[in-house]
């Protein structure tokens, strides 16, 4: 019985080992686990970089030229009104600026991607600043 229980044990030692034979066989890639983890973690934040870059609809850029476009548009149909009651113009284009409007912007792809490569460093570092102003 013991003699039945040691070959057993043998055995399954044997198919445990044989198991692993397939990864022994497999070329290895030439960097440690921690290494290639980083690698593999920096492409993985670039291309969300790219892909945030180029589905971002509302930057710094492109909110200011859409507020700078609908001032200009607000003014002109204002000076339209007063011209056309005859009345001379009390205000001016900047009266028609919004300049809380571009205060904060939903995509911010830059400071994604630098969180994103602290994250693949394994410690996010932060510290309070005041929100950027979209100028």
């Amino acid at each position: 019985m013991i003699n039945f229980i040691v070959r057993a044990v043998w055995g399954c030692c044997f198919l445990f080992l044989t198991a692993c034979m397939h990864q022994t066989l497999t070329p290895q890639v030439q960097c440690g686990l921690a290494k290639c983890s980083f690698a593999t973690c920096q492409k993985n934040c670039e291309s969300r970089a790219v892909v945030c870059n180029k589905t971002c609809r509302n930057n710094c850029q492109q909110c200011n030229a859409y507020a700078k476009e609908k001032t200009a548009k607000s003014y002109y149909r204002y000076q339209h009104e007063r011209y056309v009651k005859g009345e001379m113009l009390a205000l001016e284009l900047n009266s028609f600026r919004d300049p809380l409007q571009c205060r904060k912007t939903t995509c911010n792809c830059r400071a994604d991607y630098q969180v994103c490569m602290q994250a693949c460093g394994g410690v996010i570092h932060k510290r309070l600043q005041v929100t950027p102003a979209c100028c």
